[in-house]
């Protein structure tokens, strides 16, 4: 009778402390929402907006659906705060603060999900985090990312397409990622890439990994096959496509029928996903995820709702201190909110903006160029700069949809790294390969932050937020230089560029203040 008393206690003990407990955390999270708020507000555009992610709109029911497959632990381990939660709140802060000073958006939503989960590790303690370590981990994929995947598996999907027309007998003529059949001319664009099922079926698969396995060696099984089944069913799709077009003189597979015969494929591919994974699983329905058993999980010591107090205070200072910190930060922007670029024709060029038909496109821009230098006995050279006086969140120089060509009407063809002679140095600079209508350009383009030249996206990111952090200069810049060519004459042109990109002068000169 004392025994069962004692279990009667123990239980209503375990209660009350997840009472209290649940009060501290929705505090800490509700703080961690309104502080943020506008990361969590990118989060939600970003998963309606964007086709690719649209999956991640799931993610939050799934969770709420693992915690709930554990819903043993809400009876059997009190919650009691951790300390240990700290590290991953000033992880998150200082990434989440990174993110924001190189105003990187997966970065600073990252940074977010690190702080929620440490937010959950110091109120809730570590045993209550390891008993649900796997819902808490799925919280990753509420990040939208994998953007950058999108050049490799465009080069992917070009390659196997290329084997399978060598395997039919079928002649193909490539340049970069546009290919030719007898049929017709076929363009693997970044919407061929298979990004959207990538992430859709590498979220699912890990979920399954967890679901319906038990041990490590399959779960990892699982979570490659995740990874490996969509590219080569993206591979087999856009062959495929290619093939039947050819084969029906592309009265099959083009327009509309191109989307319809994609997605009833990756239908069927997901299904023969599923269908292959479920064949070794070995979960039953009945098996739990936490051994109850072990003395590890049964030892619970009481916490009173003041000891909740003290890590939610602490809690929440580290949250609201990064947001503090920018804000200070930002005060510096006045320093430069003055600055314009002057460049000056004799040696830049006149103004084409309303007539060149290669047009980049650079949104938030302070000011905005787009020059033709006359050459003689040469093509004339087409300059393009766009100049930040400052990066914020609302005005970017590297971020989705910006970039030095207007993705609907060019694509690429290749890309790659040159080095040429800018301000007396060897530079690597980015080279472009474009092509439209039947037109082609060649392009080079660099970014200038903090006062250096830098070819790379991450680079870029790093010194602007070193900048703004460190008290360097936050304005920055991205210049394009580009000519026609074609396949004859384009060592030619690159020698034209190297020459012409040889003689500007440092572009800090040509920044002044306004009056």
């Amino acid at each position: 009778m004392n025994g069962k008393k004692m279990t009667d206690m123990q239980l209503q003990e375990i209660k009350t402390q997840w009472r209290n407990a649940s009060i501290a955390l929705s505090a800490v999270v509700l703080v961690v929402l309104v502080s943020f708020f506008g990361t969590v507000k990118e989060l939600g555009l970003t998963w309606w907006d964007k086709p690719e992610y649209n999956h991640c709109l799931l993610i939050l029911p799934i969770i709420i659906y693992l915690i709930y497959e554990r819903r043993e632990i809400f009876q059997k381990i009190a919650p009691e705060p951790s300390w240990l939660g700290l590290l991953p709140l000033l992880g998150g802060g200082g990434l989440w603060l990174l993110g924001d000073l190189a105003d990187t958006n997966v970065v600073r939503q990252f940074g977010l999900i690190i702080i929620l989960q440490g937010c959950i590790l110091t109120i809730l303690g570590k045993r209550v985090f390891l008993g649900l370590l796997f819902p808490i981990f799925y919280m990753v994929f509420l990040v939208p990312f994998g953007d950058f995947l999108v050049p490799a598996l465009q080069d992917f999907t070009t390659v196997f397409v290329i084997m399978t027309l060598n395997l039919f007998g079928i002649p193909v003529f490539v340049e970069g990622v546009f290919l030719s059949i007898a049929a017709g001319d076929f363009h693997v664009a970044e919407a061929c890439a298979g990004l959207r099922f990538l992430v859709a079926t590498v979220a699912l698969g890990t979920l399954m990994a967890n679901v319906a396995y038990k041990t490590w060696g399959r779960q990892v099984i699982v979570v490659i096959l995740s990874f490996v089944v969509p590219i080569l069913a993206n591979g087999l799709r856009a062959s495929g496509i290619i093939l039947v077009a050819h084969w029906s003189d592309m009265k099959y597979a083009t327009g509309v029928d191109h989307l319809v015969y994609g997605w009833i494929f990756f239908a069927v591919v997901l299904l023969i996903f599923i269908s292959i994974a479920m064949t070794f699983t070995n979960r039953g329905l009945n098996d739990g995820y936490t051994d109850f058993t072990k003395k590890y999980w049964l030892t619970n010591k009481p916490v009173s709702l003041k000891q909740f107090t003290l890590p939610l205070i602490i809690s929440a200072f580290f949250v609201v201190s990064a947001p503090f910190y920018i804000s200070i930060i930002e005060q510096r922007y006045q320093t430069f909110a003055n600055n314009i670029l002057a460049l000056d024709e004799q040696t830049w060029g006149v103004d084409v903006s309303m007539t060149a038909p290669w047009k980049p496109q650079y949104l938030g821009a302070s000011q905005v160029f787009h020059l033709r230098h006359e050459e003689q006995d040469s093509e004339p050279i087409d300059i393009y700069a766009a100049y930040y006086k400052y990066q914020t969140q609302d005005a970017e120089m590297i971020r989705f949809g910006n970039g030095v060509a207007e993705q609907d009407i060019w694509a690429r063809v290749d890309n790659s790294k040159v080095t040429i002679k800018l301000g007396g140095s060897n530079i690597s600079v980015n080279e472009i390969l474009l092509q439209s209508a039947g037109q082609k350009r060649l392009v080079w383009y660099w970014y200038w932050v903090d006062g250096r030249i830098t070819a790379s996206n991450y680079k870029a990111k790093i010194l602007d937020a070193k900048a703004k952090l460190l008290g360097g200069r936050l304005d920055s810049a991205v210049i394009a230089l580009s000519v026609p060519f074609d396949d004859m004459d384009i060592d030619q042109k690159r020698a034209q560029l190297a020459k012409f990109a040889a003689s500007l002068p440092p572009l800090e000169t040509m920044v002044t203040s306004a009056p």
